[in-house]
């Protein structure tokens, strides 16, 4: 029987199985594509003097805005996570690669949340919070806006580099994720890929 004779027959709960439900999707790619939106922001106010192409005055804004709204769907996401059963790893998988597969997404699931809070946590110290688009403020973290002015400028010269770092780490993974995901359709010929794109039939 071919695969996609195979497929037809499948009951609907198992072909729902093999997909990633719609709500995930929505999770995924717009995280995705909000987290490369603000690291270009990133670059832009911190790579780049006012004068330069690839410096924007609304850069810095969106930037903040760009990572609490991350940090929110991110929130949102890991829960749905936790509530909902998403499709195993392929059983042509080694043990092998499967520990390093669940360690990837681990990671990323701690980027997409540790990055932000490090921002808010940044935002904080310095009692400068986010207005998010220009609407309206995020509220600071109470306890590190309550320190001395002594204790908020350890927490400062702590969580910024912190940031930095850890923003270039992840975004490091997020390019294994995209490099992992194209192995996967192109070479091993696997559902990957497939059952986390709209639309597209896996097999």
């Amino acid at each position: 029987m071919s695969d996609d004779a195979h497929t037809e027959l499948m009951s609907p709960d198992r072909q729902s199985a093999a997909r990633y439900d719609r709500i995930a999707m929505m999770f995924h790619w717009l995280i995705a594509g909000l987290i490369l939106l603000d690291f270009a922001f990133a670059l832009s106010f911190s790579k780049f003097n006012p004068g330069d192409v690839l410096y924007f005055s609304f850069a810095y804004r969106m930037h903040m805005s760009t990572g609490l709204v991350v940090l929110a769907l991110s929130l949102a996401c890991v829960a749905w996570r936790l509530l909902h059963k998403y499709p195993p790893l392929p059983q042509t998988m080694s043990s092998v690669t499967r520990v390093l597969a669940k360690t990837a997404h681990a990671l990323l699931y701690l980027f997409i949340i540790a990055i932000p809070v490090s921002g808010w946590a940044i935002l904080s110290v310095r009692k400068k919070p986010a207005a998010l688009f220009g609407q309206f403020n995020w509220p600071n973290i109470g306890y590190l806006e309550q320190m001395t002015r002594e204790q908020r400028v350890r927490y400062y010269e702590f969580f910024l580099p912190a940031h930095i770092k850890w923003s270039y780490i992840g975004m490091c993974l997020v390019g294994l994720h995209i490099l992992a995901a194209l192995y996967h359709h192109f070479y091993r010929h696997d559902d990957v890929l497939m059952r986390m794109l709209p639309g597209r039939r896996t097999r």
